[in-house]
């Protein structure tokens, strides 16, 4: 092999040119600068969205303390209002037994309006007398003599 030849099988075979090097490390280090760029952008938007959910949990755990004394009143009403439910079916009840004991007396036991001065605690004007007054009728009489 001649040396002609020899030297034109080592040109073709030789490795990158120090231009052709120069310009792929210029294209490494934009792409370095580029992806460095891009780690800080997701860095910044990691720390965003953490204090989105720091703020979300603080708003969080304040609604579930304003719905567990939403629950808490809930209970308290709950039981005012089955108490008074029971309050008013007592008396009710009581109700429905006074106006049969009503319907029961009034035919049986007619009660009498008197006059105010025919009452049984009227004021005694005579000392002598002694009023005796019995449902519906006064009777005057003596005391007995002694």
């Amino acid at each position: 092999m001649s040396m002609l030849t020899r030297a034109r099988h080592i040109g073709r075979h030789r490795g990158k040119t120090p231009a052709q090097l120069k310009k792929e490390l210029d294209q490494a280090d934009c792409t370095l600068i580029g992806l460095a760029t891009e780690i800080d952008e997701l860095r910044a938007e990691r720390n965003r969205i953490e204090a989105q959910l720091d703020a979300a949990g603080v708003e969080l755990s304040g609604a579930r303390d304003d719905l567990r004394a939403s629950r808490k009143l809930i209970r308290h009403l709950e039981a005012v209002v089955l108490l008074r439910d029971q309050q008013i079916d007592d008396l009710k009840r009581k109700i429905d037994v006074g106006v049969k004991a009503e319907h029961v007396i009034a035919p049986t036991q007619p009660v009498p309006v008197l006059p105010l001065h025919a009452s049984p605690q009227a004021a005694v004007t005579n000392p002598g007398t002694v009023r005796q007054t019995s449902w519906g009728r006064d009777v005057e009489t003596r005391p007995p003599a002694a």
